[in-house]
């Protein structure tokens, strides 16, 4: 057993070397030096330094953030289309369904990646604990999200929501002790799911994606499931590339940042994948774990209830 738990944590620790290379260390230590919503003043230092940073490169950087969740099917098959495993879409479809919310989460196969400059937007998706569909519709939390009951100090991440899931259940009367223990059971399986690895904000090269068809803002149908995937394909086929694009829009590396197109958070859509190779990216703090340091910062102690105000930032 020694040796077969040995083997495993050498295995995991090659793993990790593989990984860690893929980190931008020149934009990870701009993020630690300030890290992202602590405060707005530290908000607005780190925006400033990134937007400086990505107008020095030869090639400025595109940002998409993603979920921990997603951190291996990325390192071993880059940006493409991103599955949650069978067994999380069985359980997020049952606990929707149990409050009467009838949700795909299924992926449309497509390799669609939204993206923005490296920015505000990306850093507000990469610091959420869930994808919005997750947050809404099982968790029941509303789109603005703002958190219906607040953590205390302290409160690990996967008991904080499985609580806030409990405080939801109370209030709905169809559930009976059954029901409720079963979705409680798949809840906490899901959470731990996407609480355990740490998010990330990939960087991709504008140079690498010049011929990527694209669009600002996706394809009209494709969110809302209106068209089908054939339907999309066609559509795509007479895109502009992302090079003719910025030219359509003269759109230029000292103009970039000052283009709504470039930063809104209807993102850019690039339809294709990209590989693991032209890939980096940083480690980011969910907002979950800044609410905690923030509130040890304050005073607050073991226990106390973290004052009203704090919220998960907007989602996809």
């Amino acid at each position: 057993m020694d040796k077969i738990q040995t083997l495993k944590g050498l295995s995991n620790y090659i793993k990790s070397l593989k990984t860690t290379k893929n980190i931008n260390k020149d934009i990870q230590k701009i993020y630690n030096q300030f890290g992202y919503g602590y405060d707005e003043k530290n908000d607005a230092e780190l925006l400033l330094s990134l937007q400086e940073y990505n107008q020095s490169q030869e090639y400025p950087l595109l940002a998409t953030g993603q979920s921990g969740y997603f951190n291996e099917q990325i390192d071993e098959n880059g940006l493409t289309v991103l599955e949650m495993k069978q067994q999380d879409i069985e359980d997020a479809e049952f606990i929707s369904r149990s409050f009467n919310i009838n949700t795909n989460f299924k992926n449309n196969n497509l390799p669609i990646i939204y993206t923005t400059l490296l920015g505000t937007t990306e850093f507000n998706y990469a610091t959420q604990s869930f994808p919005a569909v997750i947050f809404e519709d099982v968790f029941q939390c509303s789109p603005n999200h703002i958190l219906p009951i607040q953590p205390l100090v302290g409160e690990k991440e996967p008991d904080f929501y499985l609580r806030l899931l409990k405080y939801q259940i109370k209030n709905m009367p169809m559930f009976n002790k059954e029901k409720e223990q079963e979705v409680l059971f798949r809840a906490k399986r899901l959470i731990e799911h996407f609480c355990k690895n740490k998010n990330r904000v990939y960087l991709i090269r504008i140079n690498d994606v010049l011929q990527t068809k694209a669009s600002f803002g996706d394809v009209c149908g494709l969110r809302d499931r209106t068209l089908s995937n054939s339907e999309i394909v066609d559509k795509i086929k007479f895109l502009d590339s992302f090079k003719e694009l910025m030219g359509k829009y003269n759109i230029s590396r000292d103009t970039m940042y000052f283009n709504p197109n470039m930063t809104s958070e209807y993102g850019i859509a690039l339809y294709g994948s990209i590989p693991k190779e032209k890939l980096k990216y940083i480690e980011v703090e969910r907002t979950y774990q800044v609410m905690q340091k923030k509130a040890l910062d304050m005073g607050l102690h073991l226990g106390d209830e973290i004052p009203f105000g704090y919220k998960e930032e907007i989602s996809r």
